[in-house]
């Protein structure tokens, strides 16, 4: 089971609110993802009007009165009372109408990144298992075209994604087609928008497959020399490399957009397409490889003493804001947005694994940041390490993480990759 604390800590504000639980939560609690030290991690108004809906709160019939006045409760109640719950919180606010929540960081970090540990363990042994729950229209289409390229990626997509809702016998199947008829006869149906030439803005016929993905390893080999610096190599490995980048590229560019509408692909400007998010992607993957690995090596050397067990790492040393974004928005949201990219029941089913390639496009834009401010593998003294053991556990189950949206696409990790020429910085 994969374990969702924000949306655990979601039900107690709704519970204490309330006095119901399980409910319909709404946008009436929100999430932020920005500007976390001014405006905390979740508010939600303090005007009655906003919660009519609840028994608990429909009678009051002064509709100038504020939530928390009409419960009899201040600032510290809040406080106090989250002591019991999912996630503790430090401070409460009220500011403009709107109540303001500040979680306990130091602790929250810890269960974020234990629930962590055990999810991407959970997710990952989940998408081996074989469900047959997904089948695929192979049928309507030239197997090389770039329309049934995109319904490929799709089918594994969904198929992974599947797997780690799925719950029980009476699951029902789900038929990917790109037919809008066949998906009317089938209840289950995704249905995989077309690949359209961005130019002409007609359905891409000329171009096959194997092609487009020649193209896309082209650029990637342009982008890692000019951009990252990566030296051209005659060995087997290299060429796999950019093989396995290429194909990345195009997985990026044909599911980064909502399944159901058509991509438009711009076979002239490359900086049209996904190429340059992709290799974004997978070199932010290989700089945390690359640290991990550096790490490692300078333990067998004697410079660094091995990594403490997860209970004796001292995680309020995390105090960069970029450390708490990393591992609030994506660390602990990751649960939180492979719930949004299924939707599946007896009337509906749309996946959206599109959601997938903009938070990990999104999680290493933070990490570059952080990546630039703040040198992890500091000199090896005393007082430095407690942090640097902080962090590096922290940036390990980043990784991790990160590697669980790949594997759901049906990327390889950078692990399997040929990795040598990167993140000089590290080492």
């Amino acid at each position: 089971m994969i374990e969702n604390v924000l949306n655990d800590f979601l039900n107690d504000i709704y519970l204490y609110l309330t006095g119901e639980s399980n409910v319909q939560k709404g946008l009436l609690v929100k999430k932020h993802s920005e500007n976390l030290q001014r405006h905390g991690e979740f508010s939600f108004p303090n005007s009655i009007k906003s919660w009519h809906q609840f028994k608990k709160l429909s009678g009051c019939e002064d509709s100038s009165l504020t939530l928390l006045k009409y419960l009899q409760k201040d600032d510290s109640d809040f406080v106090n009372e989250s002591k019991d719950w999912h996630l503790e919180l430090i401070k409460v606010k009220q500011d403009k109408g709107r109540i303001y929540m500040f979680l306990n960081r130091p602790k929250s970090i810890i269960i974020g990144l234990r629930d962590a540990l055990n999810n991407n363990n959970t997710i990952s042994r989940i998408i081996k298992e074989h469900t047959g729950l997904v089948t695929c229209d192979h049928k309507s289409e030239d197997d090389n075209c770039l329309t049934s390229l995109r319904l490929k990626y799709l089918a594994v997509a969904v198929d992974r994604l599947y797997r780690i809702f799925a719950k029980g016998k009476d699951c029902p199947n789900v038929f990917i087609t790109l037919s809008s008829l066949q998906m009317k006869e089938v209840s289950h149906s995704v249905l995989c928008g077309t690949v359209l030439n961005a130019t002409t803005g007609g359905k891409e016929i000329s171009i096959k497959a194997d092609d487009y993905i020649r193209m896309r390893q082209n650029e990637m080999i342009l982008i890692a020399q000019h951009k990252y610096g990566v030296r051209e190599s005659v060995q087997e490995k290299w060429k796999q490399f950019i093989d396995h980048l290429g194909e990345s590229a195009v997985v990026f560019e044909l599911l980064q957009t909502k399944p159901c509408r058509a991509v438009k692909v711009n076979f002239e400007c490359s900086s049209a397409g996904s190429s340059k998010g992709a290799a974004f992607v997978l070199y932010n993957c290989a700089r945390l490889e690359a640290l991990v690995r550096s790490y490692n090596e300078k333990v067998d050397d004697g410079v660094y003493p091995p990594l403490p067990d997860f209970d004796d790492t001292d995680f309020s040393l995390l105090t960069h804001e970029d450390e708490w974004s990393l591992v609030f928005n994506y660390i602990m949201g990751l649960p939180s947005l492979l719930e949004n990219c299924v939707d599946i029941s007896e009337k509906t089913c749309e996946f959206r694994p599109h959601l997938i390639c903009s938070f990990l496009c999104s999680m290493v834009r933070v990490f570059s940041q952080y990546y630039r401010k703040v040198r992890v593998l500091t000199e090896p003294r005393k007082h430095l390490l407690p942090v640097l053991f902080a962090r590096l556990h922290m940036l390990k189950i980043l990784n991790d993480t990160l590697k669980t949206c790949l594997n759901i696409l049906n990327i390889k990790s950078v692990s399997q990759m040929y990795i040598h020429f990167y993140c000089e910085r590290s080492k």
